[in-house]
């Protein structure tokens, strides 16, 4: 026996898949790429075959595997544009107070950044996952913008005005075709 193959190797190759598209299609549970075609994973079989209108099996036949190749690819294919990310948490009350750390800060701190090229009021906040004296300032002037109580903490309400702004002065922008000034 060649002990260079793993037997398990296909189930866990389909778990994968079936976990990508899993952010695609949200009827998709998420499995854990264990390589058992255990109940789980049938489950998943089964929704993606609902699905995509094949027939309701659970097994991976022929029109399955092709179904399932051709929507991992297009979901895969670079010219894709980029899919959101969420990146605040969904746990109610969270916040970040001035002083703090969180891993949060470093993409919060870029889109602050950015903004500082297109809007006054708005300081470069260097990358570093601290509540800063700089960062707690542009919360600031966001929450004072927002007519949000002006604490320097990020929190969900603060959260969800940087991105509308983020969206409309960077991301917009960068949708603009070339030439045109926003």
């Amino acid at each position: 026996m060649n002990n260079c193959i793993n037997p398990t190797a296909p189930v866990i190759s389909l778990q994968r898949m079936l976990n990508t598209l899993a952010a695609q299609l949200p009827d998709l549970p998420r499995l854990e790429p264990d390589g058992v075609f255990g109940e789980d994973t049938m489950e998943a079989v089964m929704l993606f075959q609902k699905s995509q209108g094949l027939p309701v099996t659970g097994s991976v036949d022929g029109d399955t595997w092709e179904a399932l190749t051709k929507v991992y690819i297009s979901v895969m294919r670079p010219s894709q544009p980029p899919q959101p990310v969420c990146l605040y948490s969904r746990i109610a009350g969270w916040s970040v107070s001035p002083g703090e750390f969180s891993l949060l800060l470093f993409p919060i701190q870029g889109m602050f950044s950015a903004l500082s090229e297109r809007l006054g009021g708005v300081q470069v906040a260097a990358p570093s996952g601290w509540l800063d004296q700089t960062t707690a300032a542009n919360l600031r002037w966001l929450q004072r913008c927002s007519s949000c109580e002006e604490c320097g903490s990020l929190n969900l309400a603060t959260w969800n005005y940087l991105r509308r702004v983020y969206e409309t002065f960077i991301v917009r922008a960068l949708e603009l075709p070339k030439g045109t000034v926003s």
